[in-house]
């Protein structure tokens, strides 16, 4: 039951990130009267999904699209900059905050096993890294043993955890 719900918890995390990165493109194509901005933000909400890759794609395909609709100066520097900055601030800055916060989890564990999980699966190992860090953290924290690195995993500081007559810091 656990699981599910901290499954649950990444989803909607998950899509009220994305959610916020579509309505970013939809608002920027609409400032710089790029073509079809509600598609280009249904399309960064999607590909927002897979972790790391979906928003690299995302704002590469559109800055490629509005290369051939806005004037190549300052004003499409101006636009790719604008779209990368909603995408380093929601994906680099409050994506792995609201991940720890709602799962216990610190950031740092959350970038590593993006990084371990994407080298090992390729984009499904994005997918599914949050969820099989939860799924591993909750699994560790039903064993005495396993709990010191629940505990890493969480980032939280130690406490004594009594175990039958030992105790361990």
């Amino acid at each position: 039951m656990r699981v599910e719900n901290d499954l649950i918890k990444f989803v909607v995390v998950k899509f009220l990130i994305s959610l916020l990165t579509g309505i970013g493109f939809t608002l920027t194509c609409l400032l710089f009267d790029v073509s079809w901005p509600i598609f280009w933000g249904l399309f960064a909400f999607l590909f927002n999904f897979i972790q790391m890759v979906g928003s690299f794609v995302s704002v590469i395909a559109l800055s490629l699209f509005s290369l051939v609709e806005l004037d190549p100066t300052g004003t499409l520097l101006l636009f790719v900059i604008i779209l990368t900055g909603i995408e380093v601030l929601m994906g680099a800055v409050l994506e792995p905050v609201f991940m720890g916060k709602s799962f216990s989890i610190n950031v740092i564990t959350i970038l590593i096993m993006l990084m371990f999980w994407g080298y090992l699966w390729g984009v499904p190992g994005l997918i599914m890294s949050i969820p099989i860090t939860v799924f591993l953290k909750i699994i560790l924290e039903q064993f005495p043993g396993t709990r010191i690195i629940s505990g890493l995993i969480s980032g939280k500081d130690f406490q004594i955890i009594k175990t039958d007559e030992k105790v361990i810091k």
